[in-house]
């Protein structure tokens, strides 16, 4: 069983907190947004995930090199689905070695017929070592998805997103779940190389972080970024009218 407890970091991100690292695009006015309701688009982006040290001694003839699972979960009250699931495997991975992730955790953008914000978005991402070779990940997610234990915690978490219940409880479903998807990975360390819980919510509705935010986790085994963009309904329209002056012939 792994203990996800262990190499554990934690963290909520208020959309109304200021950060003095927040970068803002040049070309866009620096107002705060002033109520949630302006919200337009944001996007929650994973990059830079290294492996520090694999845990794996070099002792000849063997190079030390280790196989790992990188694991995230997404769970947000306006997804279709109460949780999505990403596992991949990597194979041969040295001391201070990158893994080949970059990519869209969460994406919204506003829309006539889908208008109403997120208000709450939790993201569960973690580094497990495997002890043997590493499995199928389409059939461990096949699993998964037919484990009656994981279709019973995912109903209840669903409800809990959409009815705004305390961080905590939808904290300890999200474990429950990576609990689920790490009894189908085989032999594997118990303890994870990293694991990083973060959630952002709209708490008082008002979004005063603009442009992105970059966050990170980092312990002595590995580290991985996040980054949340955010656009308002204001700038949005001054940079589409800007994109559509510039497709017009001689500037019309």
């Amino acid at each position: 069983m792994i203990d996800f407890l262990q190499n554990l970091q934690t963290e909520e991100h208020n959309f109304q907190e200021t950060f003095e690292n927040a970068h803002h695009d040049e070309e866009i006015l620096t107002r705060d947004i002033p109520t949630s309701q302006d919200i337009c688009g944001m996007e929650i982006r994973l990059s830079d995930v290294m492996i520090i040290d694999n845990k794996t001694p070099k002792v000849f003839p063997f190079p030390g090199l280790a196989k790992v699972y990188f694991m995230n979960l997404v769970v947000s009250d306006l997804s279709a689905d109460p949780v999505s699931i990403d596992l991949k495997g990597f194979e041969k991975i040295d001391d201070g070695e990158k893994l080949n992730v970059d990519k869209s955790l969460f994406y919204w953008k506003e829309t006539e017929a889908d208008k109403r914000a997120p208000s709450q978005i939790h993201v569960f991402c973690s580094i497990i070592k495997s002890k043997q070779s590493l499995r199928d990940v389409a059939e461990v997610m096949g699993n998964v998805k037919n484990d009656e234990s994981y279709k019973q915690v995912v109903d209840t978490l669903a409800g809990i997103v959409k009815t705004a219940t305390s961080l905590t409880s939808v904290s300890s479903l999200i474990f429950q779940v990576a609990g689920i998807v790490g009894n189908y990975l085989g032999k594997v360390d118990d303890k994870p190389l990293l694991t990083w819980v973060q959630s952002f919510t709209d708490i008082s509705g008002d979004f005063d972080v603009l442009g992105t935010t970059d966050k990170a986790a980092e312990n002595k085994f590995a580290s991985m970024k996040l980054s949340i963009t955010i656009r308002d309904t204001a700038r949005q329209k001054e940079a589409d009218l800007k994109s559509a002056a510039t497709l017009q012939p001689n500037g019309l």
